[in-house]
């Protein structure tokens, strides 16, 4: 009896040593694997998208800037690399708004910078209107669209004269001074000599 009891256990403990343990003995649980945490991946919120303003018929640099409240043109020259020339731009035209400093960029070669607060709301100048004859045909559609045919306009925006002229382009075909101080012959010569260079593209709302 002995022996068949013994040949019994030895059995048992074969069986339980093929299934993982020794008869009696608590099977030692295998530790589970360790999960790896996934990272946490931060989504940004989409940027604003800027502000913008719609280039309305007769717009400039300076009265946009002077709507939007800036302190000059320049943060709106700066903020659109898409205007080539700060006195030409397009009605259309989307154009940025910035909202806080701008990176300068160049002016065009004879472009003058203009001190800030120039182009504040002022109001017109008490120069007496000049509504000369002046010259025939095209260049008489264009100041009469442009000033209503005043040699001495000077609106206090940065352009002077019958023919609007910024003082950068009024340098850059040769003149000094103020435009709107300009005798009638000369403007019409000056604004002659700008149509021979440049076409109709600095007056492009009123040159057709």
């Amino acid at each position: 009896m002995h022996k068949v009891l013994t040949v019994s256990l030895a059995a048992l403990n074969l069986v339980a040593m093929l299934t993982g343990g020794a008869l009696g003995a608590t099977p030692t649980p295998k530790p589970s694997p360790k999960s790896t945490p996934r990272p946490v991946v931060n989504v940004a919120s989409p940027a604003p998208a800027p502000k913008t303003h719609t280039v309305q018929s007769g717009d400039s640099l300076s009265i946009i800037a002077t709507e939007e409240n800036l302190d000059s043109w320049r943060p709106m020259w700066d903020a659109n690399p898409v205007v080539t020339d700060p006195n030409l731009i397009y009605a259309g035209e989307q154009l940025v708004v910035p909202d806080g400093p701008t990176t300068p960029r160049p002016l065009p070669e004879g472009v003058e910078v203009q001190p800030v607060g120039a182009i504040s709301s002022a109001p017109r100048s008490a120069t007496t209107a000049n509504y000369a004859e002046g010259a025939p045909g095209l260049l008489a559609r264009i100041r009469q669209r442009e000033s209503g045919g005043n040699y001495a306009d000077n609106t206090g925006n940065g352009y002077y004269g019958a023919y609007q002229f910024s003082l950068g382009t009024w340098r850059g075909v040769g003149g000094s001074g103020l435009p709107s101080d300009a005798s009638p012959a000369e403007q019409d010569m000056r604004a002659q000599m700008l149509y021979n260079e440049r076409g109709c593209s600095p007056w492009p709302h009123t040159c057709y």
